[in-house]
């Protein structure tokens, strides 16, 4: 650590000089650029610009038989870094052009600027006032709470439309990752979202359960294969998964922890409802399939209950 101290100059203007190692590290010389990010606890962060600019563009290179999979991977983790240019490069344009399809299905923001031959440039076309956390999240908490409820729904809704909304849910994940990757950097990131980084992180952890539980919903849409759920018992238990998951996130949004723990204490209800009436189909035709709907449901309203004890421990 070095104390420095604050000068005067120019009559009114306070300055603190810059150590001369440092700045020849990065060939800074009077006239360069520095950026200043704020954290909350009043500190600056100080980074050549030309070093940050550099910061958020990646170069990909896509090899010809490697596996497309870890190619996506790798194109995700640079987006969740907070890279907002992407250039791609291959000798398989068709491997590419499926690589940069799936990559744009799994993101917000993100466009192809230029494509030339095997070259193709992404870029993040979306700016942060725009999807907040706090947007982002309530985006995320209708189509989740969509799919659960749809699952027994009077109107059946056919599976690809639910596995649209998934993805889209997935997306929504990713985009909140992103973002709370850029507010480790950028102390301004929390301002636009007029939050702290506790409360970032907590975000960042609700919208990773949210993503589980858009999962359970599309599984019991999937165990039922597109029939009508006729038993009342079961469609009220999914029901009540569904309210406490809304319940819940209302909470959240409200910062009400009084009301979470509360929602907190309803976990067991959910565990006996179910024994209980998994103990009423035994013997019948469909009672493992049931079994898992149920399993299911009760796996919604547990992690609903995370939600409240994440309110608790991130919210005073």
């Amino acid at each position: 650590m070095e104390i420095r101290k604050i000068q005067k100059t120019g009559g009114s203007t306070l300055v603190v000089s810059l150590p001369k190692a440092w700045c020849q590290n990065f060939d800074l010389k009077v006239g360069s650029k520095v950026m200043l990010n704020y954290n909350e606890r009043g500190g600056i962060m100080l980074e050549p610009f030309d070093r940050s600019q550099a910061s958020s563009a990646a170069i990909v290179d896509i090899k010809k038989g490697t596996d497309i999979e870890n190619e996506l991977r790798l194109l995700i983790s640079r987006y969740i870094q907070g890279v907002k240019k992407i250039n791609i490069r291959s000798d398989d344009k068709r491997m590419m052009d499926d690589v940069i399809r799936r990559f744009l299905d799994y993101t917000i923001g993100f466009e192809i600027t230029d494509e030339k031959g095997n070259e193709a440039t992404l870029e993040d076309l979306i700016s942060l006032p725009m999807l907040t956390f706090d947007k982002g999240m309530r985006r995320m908490v209708t189509l989740v709470r969509g799919i659960v409820a749809e699952s027994v729904s009077d109107q059946k809704i056919h599976l690809e439309y639910v596995l649209q909304k998934e993805n889209e849910v997935d997306k929504f994940n990713i985009y909140i990752q992103r973002l709370f990757s850029q507010s480790l950097k950028d102390y301004s990131v929390l301002q636009l979202n007029k939050i702290t980084s506790s409360e970032a992180l907590s975000y960042l952890l609700v919208s990773r359960i949210l993503e589980r539980i858009a999962d359970h919903g599309v599984r019991i849409h999937t165990v039922l294969g597109g029939k009508k759920m006729e038993n009342q018992q079961i469609v009220n238990y999914i029901k009540a998964a569904t309210d406490i998951m809304g319940r819940s996130m209302d909470h959240f949004f409200r910062k009400d922890v009084q009301s979470a723990n509360a929602e907190i204490s309803k976990k067991e209800y959910f565990k006996e409802e179910r024994n209980n009436i998994n103990r009423k189909l035994r013997g019948s035709s469909d009672s493992i399939m049931m079994a898992e709907v149920l399993e299911d449901a009760e796996r919604i309203a547990l992690y609903s209950t995370d939600i409240c004890e994440l309110i608790m421990d991130y919210f005073e």
